[in-house]
């Protein structure tokens, strides 16, 4: 399990270091940013990141990441921050909203005379 960027990834599928790459990918990081901070040359990130994404069948980064998510390798925590909340905490009750409107207008259904006795009734 890595968790980095606001992003937590699970190994397996992926390679721990592709993992670490694509969850820089989500977190929107270039590839000279990933490779400053993982002390490696931009080709190297470069290399990992596509075989990233042949793994996960993805032809563009966003579509990468898109993947990832889509095969649970890597999970945004904002999600798991809130099924934990949902799950320890329950569903909160839901507020009534003060804006709502009371005045509602009635509309008067159109009735069809059946003679003229009731079209002159309406006029």
């Amino acid at each position: 399990m890595i968790t980095r960027y606001g992003w937590q990834g699970q190994i397996g599928l992926l390679s721990p270091r592709e993992v670490e790459f694509t969850l820089a990918v989500a977190a929107g990081l270039t590839d000279k940013q990933i490779a400053r901070e993982a002390g490696l040359a931009p080709d190297s990130v470069r290399k990992r990141i596509a075989n990233a994404m042949y793994k996960l069948g993805a032809s563009r980064r966003a579509q990468l990441v898109a993947e990832a998510i889509k095969h649970a390798v890597i999970t945004p925590l904002v999600l798991l921050l809130a099924m934990l909340c949902i799950s320890i905490g329950g569903h909160p009750e839901p507020q009534q909203d003060r804006h709502v409107r009371t005045n509602i207008t009635r509309i008067r259904p159109y009735r069809r005379p059946d003679s003229i006795v009731t079209l002159f009734h309406y006029l």
